[in-house]
């Protein structure tokens, strides 16, 4: 298993939904996770401090796990089969099936790690391109890599 952190949450331009951009903690790899709206305001509700007056759902949940003595110790995005992802958190030692989205956001709000397994984040983890920098031109071998890259890529491939 490999540790991620969040990049950002943003709305992918082509189809308008939410997608997370993750990152592994210790090398370059990136992945995308194309989500609902709910999904992605749940990460961003995590990413902030949390108002003990309106607990959220993933608030609510920890303080169950809490409440009965259980501790979540990590995320774990498990799989990906055509463009979803599969994850569980790690509760007491045992696994509970989970959205990604909620996972995460579970995670984040009780500061443990994300982690994914090694052969998902292979199949579905790029390294980004780094931006062109004007004042130094790429070889033309170097911008045709890239072009061909942009007109092969879909969200699928993430």
């Amino acid at each position: 298993m490999r540790e991620l952190t969040v990049v950002e949450v943003r709305l992918d331009e082509e189809q308008g939904s939410p997608v997370l951009i993750m990152k592994e903690a210790e090398g370059e790899r990136q992945l995308a996770i194309w989500m609902s709206a709910a999904g992605a305001a749940g990460i961003l509700g995590a990413l902030q401090e949390p108002d003990p007056d309106h607990p959220s759902s993933h608030e609510l949940m920890l303080a169950l796990i809490a409440g009965l003595d259980g501790e979540v110790s990590v995320a774990h995005i498990v799989g990906h089969q055509n463009g979803v992802f599969y994850a569980e958190l790690i509760v007491d030692g045992r696994p509970v099936n989970a959205r990604p989205s909620d996972a995460i956001a579970v995670a984040l709000r009780a500061g443990v790690p994300i982690k994914i397994a090694e052969a998902v984040l292979d199949a579905v983890g790029v390294v980004p391109v780094p931006a062109v920098d004007e004042a130094e031109p790429e070889g033309d071998d170097q911008v045709e890599q890239f072009r061909q890259f942009l007109d092969s890529v879909n969200p699928d491939d993430f």
